[in-house]
């Protein structure tokens, strides 16, 4: 027999790797050079590595907390095509709603037109049902997820909305969104505001993506979309759209000063096929069974694209902002307090606001829950209800009007208002609070905002981000982060101040496998031939019998055998088949 001929009757047997393409980043670096395109960031937003201490690397994604309608948008250079197979380390500081964290498997084509903010002619809501009357046809179906800006009331502007019902083509019903049913309220406005589109996928034409839109830590809500059409959702279609998935809460692997060891608690995996997309988990390092999420056949990206692993941080238009900077707030015998501001407020009588960080707390403790203005005097003062009838005046602190009931307490705020503050030449910021600082963990990025000296009231230029780098106590140490302001250093100065916790996804790691599926199907055979039992649907637990004997120098086998063990069986008979042939 020539070679050829023997090399002919063995490449057969060969079994070749299926996986085609892989990524795999670990996060000790962050590479924009061939492997990720920042795309987009919002003022003020963090993009960076962190994580210094038992294997602990994560890429941080900060959003500013002051900042509406802003977006990062962060995407794999390179494109896959389908099958493929996803795994991810995610984790992050803090669920909120009006905040969306989005994991995509986009295609690359040429994507949707955006669907512009569309004008409101009225709005009535009663109980939890709200109307709202368009100015022009909305072209909106049950399902499509909304919210609503710039609205004669400010507590009609929520975030994040899904439309539940279409009495004609110039007005839509909403009673739910992310956040579960809105709050109870009886209301009528007139003209004013915008209906914004919070698009799932970010208008790509096929793929699917996980969204972390609500407060819920094991709440994701998980949409499909195929050639164009309409995204399918998970959960209630009309309402809350989210399902369950294992918690995104970050484990904090070490408490100890200036060591930042945040790990996930789960992985999250993806499996995009041509017949096929499920979302599911397992707790990470663990041996058990991972939970299957959603699984969509009815609906499938298409498998003749180029697919994209994206990455989105959303504010919405209607997030609850901590935006205006209060100087001062003076009260003479009264409990109607007159509040001025470090720039034009924007805000209107009756408008509901929250306040925190006066740094004198017994006359002016923060307002937690929403407070109406009874007043403005000019586009720097207004007045409110505040504390007790008293003679005081404090200092420093933030203003958030609050949108759609969308409260502060439930986006990061701190309760602990900053009494005294000293810099350091080394960058490092200590800060003093009113009580025991909660409500954060070393390695969490904070937002300080309004700190101004409790005498004059002028600003201590110390506004903006930076990372916890120990807590005890009534004592706060902070490191600088990108973008924060500082000056030169100072000594301890009294001031008053707040602090809001900023929200964070942290990817630990990232896998994706590109592989080729392979099927193998048999030949139908006639009746009565062994051949033609084949599949064999088995109902009950049938034991397993395996047994192998040599005769002659070839292998015989009988019983049943696995899957895993064929290759091995092939190279075995491979053998026996050389030993007796001879080459000429």
């Amino acid at each position: 027999m020539s070679v050829n001929s023997l090399k002919n009757i063995i490449s057969p047997i060969v079994v070749p790797a299926n996986v085609t393409s892989k990524i795999r980043d670990a996060f000790e670096t962050f590479n924009t050079s061939s492997r990720w395109n920042l795309i987009q960031t919002g003022s003020g937003d963090i993009v960076t590595l962190d994580g210094n201490a038992i294997a602990s690397s994560y890429l941080v994604i900060s959003k500013n907390p002051k900042v509406t309608g802003s977006s990062v948008i962060l995407e794999t250079m390179d494109s896959f095509e389908m099958p493929v197979e996803l795994s991810l380390g995610l984790h992050m500081s803090q669920r909120t709603l009006g905040q969306e964290f989005s994991i995509e498997f986009v295609s690359v084509d040429e994507p949707l037109s955006p669907v512009n903010d569309i004008g409101i002619a009225g709005l009535t809501q009663s109980t939890t049902t709200l109307t709202v009357n368009t100015s022009t046809p909305h072209g909106l179906v049950p399902g499509k997820r909304i919210g609503i800006h710039s609205a004669a009331s400010a507590s009609l502007n929520y975030p994040a909305l899904v439309v539940a019902s279409i009495p004609s083509e110039s007005q839509f019903t909403v009673t739910a969104g992310p956040g579960g049913t809105i709050p109870s309220l009886t209301l009528t406005t007139g003209p004013g505001g915008f209906v914004y589109f919070r698009p799932a996928l970010n208008y790509s034409q096929d793929g699917t993506s996980m969204i972390f839109e609500n407060a819920t830590a094991t709440n994701a809500s998980i949409y499909v979309r195929s050639e164009a059409g309409d995204a399918l959702p998970g959960g209630t279609v009309i309402g809350n759209h989210s399902t369950t998935i294992g918690s995104t809460v970050s484990a904090q692997a070490i408490n100890a000063a200036y060591t930042y060891a945040f790990q996930p608690t789960n992985e999250f995996r993806l499996s995009a096929q041509a017949d096929r997309v499920q979302w599911y988990d397992v707790a990470v390092d663990s041996t058990g069974q991972s939970t299957s999420r959603i699984l969509r056949t009815q609906v499938c990206p298409s498998p003749s694209k180029q697919y994209k692993i994206r990455i989105r941080a959303v504010n919405d238009k209607s997030l609850t902002v901590p935006n205006i900077v209060l100087v001062s707030a003076s009260k003479a015998g009264s409990t109607t307090a007159t509040v001025r501001t470090e720039s034009p407020h924007g805000l209107r009588a009756a408008d509901p606001v929250v306040i925190y960080g006066n740094r004198d707390t017994t006359n002016f403790a923060n307002l937690t829950t929403a407070t109406t203005v009874a007043s403005v005097i000019d586009t720097n003062t207004f007045t409110i209800t505040w504390g007790l009838s008293t003679t005081a005046t404090g200092y420093g602190g933030y203003i958030a009007r609050v949108d759609g009931a969308n409260l502060m307490s439930s986006l990061g705020a701190i309760t602990q208002t900053i009494q005294s503050a000293e810099l350091t030449s080394a960058g490092i910021l200590t800060v003093i609070g009113s009580g025991t600082w909660s409500g954060f963990s070393i390695g969490d990025y904070l937002e300080l905002i309004g700190v101004r000296n409790s005498s004059t009231g002028a600003s201590l230029n110390i506004d903006g981000a930076w990372k916890v780098v120990w807590v005890s106590a009534t004592v706060l140490t902070l490191q600088a982060l990108p973008g924060t302001i500082t000056q030169s250093s100072f000594s301890l100065t009294n001031c008053g101040g707040g602090v809001v916790k900023r929200t964070d996804l942290r990817l630990s790691f990232f896998r994706l496998f590109q592989y080729e599926r392979q099927r193998i199907e048999t030949i139908t055979r006639p009746n009565g031939e062994q051949a033609s039992a084949i599949p064999v649907n088995v109902q009950n637990t049938v034991p397993a019998v395996s047994t192998v004997s040599t005769v002659s120098n070839q292998t015989q086998m009988g019983g049943i055998i696995a899957v895993d063990q064929v290759p091995s069986l092939m190279h075995m008979a491979a053998d026996n088949l050389r030993r007796n042939i001879t080459v000429t």
